[in-house]
């Protein structure tokens, strides 16, 4: 098509492997995620009282018109914090409008694999990688926790859709367009990076020039904003690199970097590799799937996937957070999440390639439906669990309480003051306040916990 004889051809970024001609199985992509989103809501969560809460504070001050710049990590993640702002600022500061973008994105992200999965080897492997997205148990659990994960799953997926269909068009639109969604993707947590340098790669190494620096151009683009914006503000370029300090300070941090060799090579692995209520069997079916595709199917697609999950994991697992020593970065199952999409899309591809098999297809489907109904069960296990989420609890009964009696929360003490004032202005804003009458105050008891005690003073007139 593009052979002439004074032009050579292009090369295609997946070998021609990609399928941009074919129908898009609309009823299995909406079955998909009406699968995520029922179990995402079956399992809600909702407030934890802790990164969360941050986000929330940082998010209500863009609202408001009151954000200034300051060196924390949670406050520079704009891909979190100004969507939240935006919902704020029209639906108000209520639970719902706090976890509605985490929850929208995680129940569209197994969509988005599955048409990615469409894209790169067809249906069967796209609904398996969606169902496997839409039934992983750190995923569900998380959707409607105000954390970065679900939206940056959902923000690279659309990325590495654009990216494909780039590929197979030639077009440096859509791999400009790319790099911009990977950009993003970097606003809202850091190690979105990684996914841009496995892109731009895999594009350099098939020769694609056009699509590699215009996929890089995108996402500089972004990262040109961001430093403009430090520099204007803070007059330091580094700012970002600067903030984690205090990040490097919190226990969590300082724990993973006590013993280095158990947290460099056994914490993840252990993780990913040992079936967990995190995980449930998930993790051990896409090292399986993995294995399976690389005997299958050794394509390009298949290069370009693991090259998508391996970059962001050598980062979390071996990355440094500090510019003056390394530092290791903590330990989540949630942070791995992000490269799960590809491995689900390889594991899609094994699946697929084992099924066609008619002696395979059944044991297949039985291991699908096993792994799935695990997942789902693993999810319901740690809904509501984990964080500080006991102290949400008992400031859900504590405005409960005040607001049967009448009363108002007027005064906050402890060290968790800010956490426990942001959670109930979320929670029950009605409640908060120094209006004349009996008020409340809320205070750390012996265990840490808050409870109500009554304020000693009485208010009779508004303080200002």
């Amino acid at each position: 098509m593009f052979e002439n004889h004074t032009r050579r051809p292009i090369p295609n970024l997946f070998g021609g492997l990609t399928r941009e001609n074919v129908r898009p199985p609309w009823l299995t992509l909406l079955l998909v995620f009406v699968v995520s989103l029922s179990t995402r809501l079956f399992c809600f969560t909702g407030l934890v009282g802790s990164d969360d809460i941050f986000y929330s504070i940082y998010a209500e001050r863009i609202a408001e018109g009151t954000y200034r710049l300051e060196p924390h990590h949670m406050a520079i993640r704009y891909g979190v914090v100004v969507p939240v702002a935006a919902i704020y600022k029209a639906f108000g500061m209520h639970e719902w409008s706090t976890v509605m973008l985490p929850l929208l994105a995680s129940s569209l992200a197994p969509v988005l694999a599955a048409l990615l999965g469409v894209q790169l080897a067809g249906a069967t492997a796209g609904w398996i990688a969606g169902l496997l997205l839409a039934s992983f148990p750190v995923d569900v659990r998380y959707a409607t926790i105000l954390v970065p994960e679900s939206m940056l799953q959902a923000t690279i997926l659309v990325a590495a859709i654009a990216y494909v269909a780039a590929g197979a068009r030639q077009s440096a639109l859509l791999s400009f367009t790319s790099g911009i969604l990977l950009g993003l993707a970097y606003l809202i947590k850091e190690p979105a990076a990684f996914v841009v340098g496995a892109f731009v790669t895999f594009a350099v190494a098939r020769r694609c020039w056009r699509i590699g620096c215009a996929v890089a151009a995108g996402a500089v683009m972004i990262l040109a904003c961001e430093l403009t914006w430090y520099w204007t503000e803070a007059g330091d370029l580094l700012f970002r690199g600067h903030a984690m300090e205090l990040h490097n300070k919190q226990p969590e941090v300082i724990f993973a970097n006590e013993n280095l060799v158990d947290r460099l090579l056994k914490a993840y692995p252990r993780l990913i590799i040992v079936p967990n209520v995190d995980y449930g069997l998930h993790s051990l079916l896409a090292v399986m799937g993995v294995v399976s595709a690389l005997l299958w199917d050794r394509s390009k697609r298949t290069t370009f996937l693991l090259l998508w999950a391996v970059l962001p994991f050598l980062y979390l697992n071996f990355g440094t957070s500090s510019y003056q020593r390394f530092w290791a970065l903590p330990v989540a199952p949630r942070y791995l999440t992000l490269i799960y999409p590809p491995l689900f899309l390889l594991t899609g591809i094994g699946v697929a390639e084992v099924a066609r098999m008619r002696a395979q297809k059944l044991p297949a489907i039985i291991l699908l439906t096993l792994v799935c109904s695990v997942g789902i069960v693993c999810a319901l296990a740690t809904r509501t669990t984990g964080y500080r989420i006991v102290d949400v609890q008992n400031l859900r009964k504590i405005a409960a309480s005040a607001r049967e009696s009448r009363r108002q929360i007027c005064e906050f003490t402890g060290s968790k003051s800010e956490r426990w004032q942001q959670t109930l202005r979320i929670l029950a804003p009605d409640v908060v306040g120094c209006r004349p009458g009996e008020l409340l105050k809320i205070a750390p008891d012996g265990f840490g916990l808050p409870v109500s005690q009554e304020l000693t003073r009485r208010i009779t007139r508004v303080e200002k």
